[in-house]
């Protein structure tokens, strides 16, 4: 196997720890708002990081990887449905707001991309599941927190990012 494949690997186990720690983190310390459900969604942080520096396989294998372990560690059956819709959704809203880099779009609107996405996966699995349409009352609330918790997590991966490409020499 060649090193960079071997490097690229071990980055990416790296990157799953430590998604399923910052989602373990997250739960401990919700935000101070009184709407239910709204997160910062810190283990997206990883996804996007993971989507410019290796591109959308390694993105949608962190994320998966993620869900997978947290919900049978954390959470449950529930919590991977709706953290799977919305994760997907997530990471391939970010993935075309990525293909659009060269055109102006920057790591911040594909995390407000990625935030409001994952609210609409996590609303269209809850119409799936509780079989009413009556939740779609709450997805404008969910645009606005994905819009600002996207700004923040793109914040934080557009500080990330040059700094990980230039340790592992993997900008792209």
């Amino acid at each position: 196997m060649k090193h960079e494949n071997i490097k690229r690997m071990v980055l990416s186990a790296i990157m799953t720890a430590t998604a399923i720690t910052l989602h373990f983190v997250e739960g401990l310390f919700p935000l101070p708002v009184a709407i239910p459900g709204i997160k910062l969604g810190l283990p997206n942080i990883v996804s996007l990081v993971a989507l410019y520096l290796f591109g959308p396989v390694d993105a949608y294998a962190i994320l998966i990887l993620r869900v997978l372990m947290t919900s049978f560690l954390y959470s449950g059956f529930s919590s991977l449905i709706f953290s799977l819709a919305g994760g997907l959704l997530s990471v391939t809203a970010m993935f075309l707001i990525w293909k659009l880099r060269e055109k102006g779009f920057s790591i911040i609107s594909a995390s407000v991309a990625g935030g409001v996405f994952h609210n609409i996966g996590q609303i269209l699995a809850a119409v799936v599941v509780m079989r009413t349409y009556a939740v779609f009352s709450y997805l404008p609330v969910l645009v606005v927190s994905g819009i600002a918790t996207g700004v923040v997590t793109g914040i934080v991966s557009g500080s990330i990012l040059p700094r990980l490409g230039k340790i592992y020499g993997m900008n792209k």
